[in-house]
């Protein structure tokens, strides 16, 4: 019984220590996809451990790990990263229940185990959460998949179209599952189908991951040899450029878009967005801008958060910074010293 506890246990803080993780990765699409993979392994695993040493008819069986619970806090996330959505830090509030409901679990199956006196009425409490999780599940995926339509103008990120598919087979394969319950057929068979299901989102998951990963090292790449103006206009005819067309066109995005805020913005999407090739971008950056293109993106970025600081000064600097496509708080403190002599709290004050 001591080792069923254990477990118990052990589940509830590997639960905790994915919520933290969820808590510090929140603006990486990459590792919001991973963690997914291990919420929906463990969870199932959790589930058939429960099956396999106490079977279906089990009453542990019918107590729901509280690991599927982030699932909706994950895509929820990931969303509003992808559309730019400045509301998107507001879903951390969400920890709280979320951790109670972890708690709860961990409490309610203990006391069961122990056969305590009120260990029935710890985990009709518990139940009652699900009661009303599918709603929640399916709610957060329709969702996802009207804010990834609605604001799809916005979404730079490589990721989304697929993740939008994604969303769509997670939604569908719910709602069969539901339908079934619903009508009163052998969920169990169902249940099985339903977990293979599972393989095929992690199969996809790895693909965008490693195919994300190489690109990102691609960009590293261009990102070294554009550092180096000389290599990247040294054989162009520069009398063929029209700066003042290019430069109004740069400062003119950075003003009247967003895109710039996400984290993954490169060169590449910038020379996309305006038409206009790389070489042409480097070197009016360099030329007349006085800067390259980090630089100048992060000092842009700086510019928004200093905007959105004085529109809200009680706002978290650090969910601003990563908010506005800063990837580190090293980063942003780097950029902001350099842009205004002075810490966030003094440029409120």
């Amino acid at each position: 019984m001591l080792y069923i506890i254990m477990v118990v246990v052990l589940q509830a803080l590997i639960t905790l220590t994915l919520l933290m993780s969820l808590i510090k990765n929140r603006e990486s699409v990459l590792n919001m996809l991973l963690l997914y993979i291990g919420v929906v392994a463990l969870d199932m695993g959790y589930e058939y451990f429960i099956i396999q040493r106490f079977g279906y008819e089990s009453v542990l069986y019918e107590i729901p790990g509280s690991l599927r619970v982030f699932k909706g806090l994950i895509f929820l996330y990931i969303t509003t990263h992808l559309i730019h959505a400045k509301w998107r830090d507001k879903l951390k509030y969400l920890v709280i229940p979320l951790t109670l409901v972890v708690i709860h679990h961990a409490i309610a199956t203990s006391a069961k185990m122990l056969d305590l006196s009120w260990a029935d009425l710890a985990i009709a409490s518990y139940k009652s959460y699900f009661v009303y999780y599918s709603y929640y599940w399916i709610v957060c995926l329709v969702l996802c998949i009207y804010l990834l339509t609605r604001y799809r103008k916005n979404i730079t990120h490589p990721v989304a179209g697929n993740f939008r598919y994604l969303v769509g087979y997670v939604l569908l394969g719910v709602l069969v599952f539901w339908m079934v319950y619903q009508l009163g057929w052998d969920t169990l068979i169902y249940q099985k189908i339903y977990s293979l299901l599972f393989l095929f989102q992690f199969g996809w998951i790895l693909y965008v991951y490693i195919l994300t990963y190489q690109h990102k090292l691609q960009e590293q790449q261009n990102i070294s040899h554009s550092s180096a103006p000389k290599e990247t206009y040294q054989y162009k005819d520069l009398s063929k450029i029209d700066f003042d067309s290019v430069q109004s066109a740069i400062i003119s995005f950075y003003q009247e878009s967003h895109i710039y805020l996400d984290e993954e913005f490169t060169l590449d999407q910038l020379s996309h967005h305006l038409k206009i090739s790389k070489a042409d971008l480097s070197i009016t950056f360099n030329k007349h801008l006085h800067s390259n293109f980090h630089e100048y993106t992060n000092r842009s970025r700086i510019q928004h958060f200093k905007q959105i600081l004085s529109e809200d000064p009680s706002a978290s600097v650090t969910d601003l910074a990563f908010q506005c496509g800063f990837k580190s708080k090293s980063t942003f403190y780097k950029y902001f010293k350099k842009e205004f002599d002075c810490l966030p709290s003094q440029l409120v004050h």
